[in-house]
């Protein structure tokens, strides 16, 4: 019989409509996310900066009216006025509202993060201009990158997270703008560009890359630009020059940190071979990355982009996203440090991924059997690597553990391992530990406080003394060597040396509260009106004398 209008069999199959693939799609990708990262949520305190954000600024976090103190000062609430990260800062506060210190709270806003992250990223790529498809493919590979373990599975890594979610809003908020001026519009992308820089300094490389983009994608670039540059430069302008004015309002010191780049020219070369390497061969990723691990995977990168430089046209899009990635990698290099943090590629990888994507569209691979099953084995080897990396920010001791295995050359590793060793009592372990600190580098902060800790579990006084005092001299500015110090001369009865050693640890810290209950307890019957001004003290950190 003749199939009639109203017969199943006749209607055309059903193709899912816009809506139906943009919600598989964030779909798949929030699974891809969780199965990577979903583990995180049970982590425990690394004692990696951790403890020092929220634990310790507990009392501060409490009371919600603090929320403007965060805006008037340091990230660490130290005295060196170095990172005004204020929205960032305010994230652990909300945090602390619903969870307290228990991290658990904290990893579910951190994943939370990226998987938001990872379906805007989606987003993008499509209002970029590339396929369903290709968008599909970009965001997976962001959301299982293994580069982005220590951005989300280690609490203080959210500050590059984060900094790359407003990295995607801001540039989301900018295309919108550019598409259809208005009032509206140019509002919302200059608030979205001001909280990013509010987030981490490195969003101020931002403008030149949001030009650059809609200079890759759009043939009427220069017509645009024209008409509108007086408004785009407004709108750039007025946060940064806020953030100027709320810093110099903060700080002692307004202008940001003085840049180290010269002293470290010989160095930034070699990490940004190292940060191309990690960023597509994920082999040789280390909790405290330093440029110890093998140059060949960055150079092979390099190899590689260059061909791909040579062969795809139009190359627009090329080097945008290679400018994307340097340039947001750039601030990080102006640290000096020792080491080099890889969750800071959070936000650069957006660049290599337009890169990327932009070669597959030249090219069509990825509509070929073998670039799909290349893709494919790509983000499967990325997720594993990410699980099981991730692992090793399970707690303290696994942590700083691998970070010693990684890193057999990093007195900062050893240093940390030896004070995992201190804090479950292995004595002797924190010793061998903190003596081959000292043997990696002789200049290693807080080291010689670490030994002389040992060495008064140990009763050896005298030696715990001799290296109280030498990190002192070293690294005046330590309260906690202050504060031993005078635990020290109280056990042998020296009350005025160690009151004098808590006076110093308060007047370098006036946080501290340890100091502050030692003093109290000296002058609890000796003079009244002083133990009255340390219990006060305690009362200003929410404490109270027991």
């Amino acid at each position: 019989m003749a199939a009639t209008l109203s017969d199943p069999a006749a209607a055309p199959p059903r193709v899912p409509t816009w809506h139906q693939r943009r919600i598989a799609s964030f779909a798949v990708i929030i699974a891809a996310g969780l199965l990577v990262y979903g583990n995180s949520l049970f982590f425990d305190y690394t004692y990696f900066d951790d403890r020092e954000l929220i634990f310790n600024n507990q009392y501060f976090f409490a009371e919600l009216s603090n929320i403007g103190a965060l805006f008037m000062d340091d990230m660490w609430r130290s005295p060196e006025d170095t990172y005004y990260r204020p929205l960032y800062m305010l994230t652990y506060m909300l945090d602390f509202q619903f969870t307290g210190t228990n991290m658990f709270g904290y990893h579910l806003t951190s994943v939370v993060i990226h998987l938001l992250s990872s379906c805007l990223l989606l987003v993008l790529f499509r209002s970029v201009g590339f396929s369903d498809r290709l968008c599909l493919w970009g965001a997976l590979i962001f959301a299982v990158h293994p580069i982005h373990v220590q951005g989300v599975s280690w609490i203080p890594g959210r500050n590059d997270s984060l900094l790359g979610l407003s990295v995607i809003v801001a540039t989301l908020s900018w295309l919108w703008y550019w598409r259809a001026p208005g009032r509206t519009r140019w509002f919302i992308q200059s608030v979205a560009f001001f909280c990013a820089i509010l987030i981490k300094e490195p969003a101020f490389v931002l403008p030149p890359l949001l030009l650059g983009l809609v200079w890759a994608r759009n043939g009427t670039f220069v017509t645009t630009l024209r008409s509108q540059w007086p408004w785009i430069a407004l709108g750039w302008a007025i946060p940064m020059l806020a953030w100027f004015l709320l810093r110099w309002m903060a700080f002692e010191n307004p202008a940001p940190v003085v840049p180290r780049l010269v002293d470290n020219v010989s160095q930034v070369w070699l990490v940004l071979i190292h940060y191309f390497g990690k960023t597509v061969i994920p082999i040789a990723l280390r909790t405290v990355a330093d440029l110890h691990a093998p140059l060949w995977p960055g150079l092979l990168v390099l190899t590689a982009i260059g061909g791909v430089l040579a062969l795809v046209r139009p190359a627009r899009m090329l080097w945008l996203g290679l400018t994307w990635f340097a340039l947001m990698v750039f601030p990080t290099l102006l640290s000096g440090h020792d080491f080099y943090l890889e969750e800071r590629l959070y936000a650069p990888l957006v660049g290599l991924l337009l890169f990327l994507l932009h070669t597959l569209n030249s090219t069509r691979l990825h509509e070929h059997r073998v670039g799909q099953i290349v893709l494919s084995a790509w983000v499967a080897l990325f997720a594993v690597t990410g699980l099981n990396r991730s692992q090793q920010f399970a707690d303290r001791s696994t942590l700083w553990e691998s970070a010693v295995a990684q890193s057999p050359r990093s007195a900062f590793a050893a240093n940390n391992l030896g004070a995992m060793y201190f804090l479950d009592q292995e004595f002797e372990l924190a010793r061998e530990q903190f003596e081959r600190t000292l043997q990696l580098n002789p200049d290693e902060p807080m080291a010689r406080n670490n030994l002389g800790l040992v060495h008064y579990q140990l009763d050896d006084f005298e030696t715990a003394r001799t290296y109280y005092e030498a990190e002192i001299d070293r690294n005046p500015w330590y309260p906690d060597s202050h504060y031993n110090l005078g635990i020290l001369w109280a056990r042998l009865n020296q009350l005025d040396d160690a009151v004098q050693e808590w006076e110093a640890a308060v007047a370098l810290d006036p946080d501290y509260s340890a100091p502050y209950e030692m003093l109290a307890r000296y002058h609890r019957d000796r003079d009244p009106e002083r133990f009255r001004h340390y219990v006060g003290e305690l009362r200003r950190l929410g404490l109270t004398l027991e």
